[in-house]
Order: C-alpha cells, then sequence, then structure tokens
C-alpha cells in the first residue's frame, strides 16, 4: 500500500503542475486555445435546442399529476429522492432536482426501468402518459453554476484536466464517450448511466464523488482533491448534448 500511495502522489504532483503550466500558456496567449467541440465550455451551451416533440402546457400538467401519483411515493414531491420509503429501496431513490435530464433519457428509464436497482418499467401505462411524465420529471432539475471566481483554473486547463481525470479513474465502467458502456460496466449492477442523457450539477456531482452512492458500484473517491472534484465534473458535464438547453437549465415546471 505504501508504494501504491506513493506512486498515486507522485502522479497528483504531475497532474498539478501540468494544471498550472496549462493555465499560465492560455492566460499568456502562448499556447492556441483548444478550439475542438470537445474542449467547449459547458457552460456556453445555452441555445435551446428543438426536440422532436414540443411539449405543451397541458402535457407538464399532465405530466405532474401523475409524477404525483406514480412517482412521489419513492422520489419525492419534489423530486429530490426524500420521500417515506427512501431507506427501503435499493439504492436509494434518484434525486432528480440535482440532473439536468433529457426526455428521451427518463422516457429510457421508464421503458425499461434500471435493472439491479428497484425502479421498474411502466409496462401498464399509456404512452402518452409516458411522454407527459417525461417530459415533467425532465423539467424538474435546479441547475447550478461554476462561478469565475470559483473556478480553480481556466475553463480549456478544466476541461483538459478533467478528461485525463475521467480516463484514469472513470471511462472503465462509464465509457469512454460518458455512454455508460466502459468494460466494467456490467460487472455489479445497477448499470452506470450515461452521460448524454444526463448531467450533474456541481453540487451533486461533488456529492457522489465523496460520499459514493451505497447499494451501487459507484464507490467514494476521498483522494480526489476539490480542484480534481471540478475539473472531472467540468468534463463529464461537456458530454452532456444539450437536451433542453445548455446552462440555463430547466423551464420552470409547475410544483
Amino acid at each position: 500500500m505504501g508504494a501504491v500511495a506513493r506512486k498515486m502522489e507522485n502522479e497528483r504532483k504531475w497532474f498539478f503542475l501540468a494544471l498550472i503550466l496549462l493555465g499560465m500558456a492560455i492566460f499568456a496567449e502562448v499556447a492556441m486555445p483548444l478550439r475542438s467541440t470537445a474542449a467547449r465550455s459547458p457552460e456556453a451551451n445555452n441555445e435551446r435546442k428543438p426536440s422532436a416533440r414540443e411539449i405543451s402546457g397541458a402535457d407538464l400538467r399532465k405530466g405532474r399529476r401523475l409524477f404525483m401519483r406514480d412517482c412521489a411515493h419513492c422520489h419525492g414531491r419534489s423530486g429530490d429522492g426524500n420521500s417515506p420509503v427512501r431507506q427501503t429501496l435499493h439504492p436509494t431513490p434518484f434525486d432528480l432536482t440535482g440532473f439536468d435530464l433529457t426526455d428521451s433519457f427518463v422516457l429510457s428509464v421508464l421503458h425499461e426501468g434500471i435493472p439491479g436497482s428497484d425502479m421498474p418499467a411502466w409496462h401498464v401505462s399509456p404512452e402518452e402518459d409516458l411522454h407527459a411524465v417525461s417530459a415533467y420529471t425532465a423539467r424538474l432539475s435546479r441547475p447550478d453554476q461554476l462561478s469565475e471566481t470559483g473556478r480553480f483554473a481556466p475553463p480549456e486547463a478544466l476541461q483538459e484536466a478533467g478528461r485525463r481525470i475521467y480516463a484514469m479513474h472513470c471511462a472503465r465502467c462509464h465509457g469512454e464517450g460518458g455512454s455508460g458502456d466502459g468494460k466494467d460496466a456490467t460487472r455489479y449492477p445497477p448499470n452506470p448511466p450515461s452521460f448524454q442523457g444526463m448531467r450533474p450539477s456541481y453540487a451533486a456531482a461533488k456529492r457522489i464523488i465523496e460520499k459514493g452512492v451505497p447499494g451501487t458500484a459507484m464507490a467514494s473517491w476521498p483522494l480526489l482533491t476539490q480542484p480534481e472534484i471540478q475539473a472531472v465534473t467540468y468534463y463529464i458535464r461537456s458530454l452532456y448534448p444539450g437536451g433542453r438547453g445548455g446552462s440555463s437549465g430547466a423551464t420552470g415546471a409547475t410544483r
């Protein structure tokens, strides 16, 4: 264990040295900014991407009624996972307010459930009801922002540092592109989620990385520093295609 700890400490020293040098190069305009779409700031992706099925106010009101009837018993009335049965479920209910979710991602979960968990498929509900509750659920998020003063490094440096941390610690389960299809993804059900259908808030990602998700293969990562957690979260958020838009978040659903 001593050799492993020394190796990790050396890797961390080299990582921070590379992070500092990269930030200095960007500030001094010595290095060309990274222009690839992979390096694009997830905070700049604010345009609303049109969905294949526009959602009406009537759909959202119907979705809310269905959510309160069928989902709130486990996920809580606000969708934050705080419910009377929370501690009896495996794993504890998903906090729907801590993530941007695409309508299609939620609909897929309703169609298929989550094997290895207590989330069942909803085969008894009409398809139009599933669309309505998916639309409402996908608008429960409470997005947060990474302020300029709260960043540990410039956006391009965060993106590159996060990519390296993700490749080292996360891709084995979550997959290189964040689709939940890593080579170890199926070893311990439930399978890891796809970051292309869900984008964690900074607060939710910090909580999960620091504490893990009991009842799943997602362990805590106590050796990651706060700058490393921020960087990998920044990178993970960039994998989300946008769905209803970027960091602007949900169009307020009636609660």
